[in-house]
């Protein structure tokens, strides 16, 4: 049979932390870093991934993807024209699906849409915060 003082004795030891010099310095050090603002890493990161949104927009804007997406949709549009053509009923649509047809601009305003929306949630979020 083991001796249970012994086992009480490591338990008391392990459960109870010992006291360091530093402590109260340390503690105050972590609830600075825990109150300090995060206004600048929001800025940091808002402002990184703003540019990286246009380095981005620049950059299929520059491969020409949205006229070979127009050149496509044209072809598409005539497929769907010539073979709904033969039913009567289908030309409403067929004239629906033709009539959208430029979709650059569309694509276009819709991201500056969405980036105001972001700059919006931006400032209502920091105002909060002040």
């Amino acid at each position: 049979m083991a001796d249970r003082t012994f086992e009480m004795e490591l338990d008391r030891l392990f459960s109870e932390s010992p006291v360091l010099p530093d402590a109260e310095v340390f503690a105050m050090r972590v609830t600075e870093r825990l109150d300090r603002g995060w206004t600048f890493r929001r800025l940091l990161i808002g402002g990184l991934g703003l540019a990286g949104g246009l380095i981005g927009a620049g950059q299929i804007l520059g491969s020409g993807v949205l006229t070979r997406l127009d050149a496509i949709t044209a072809q598409s549009n005539a497929l769907v024209r010539s073979g709904v053509a033969q039913l009567p009923a289908a030309r409403s649509v067929t004239d629906l699906l033709s009539a959208g047809a430029s979709i650059d601009g569309q694509i276009l305003w819709m991201s500056a849409a969405l980036a105001a929306l972001a700059v919006g949630l931006f400032v209502t979020r920091a105002i909060r915060e002040i």
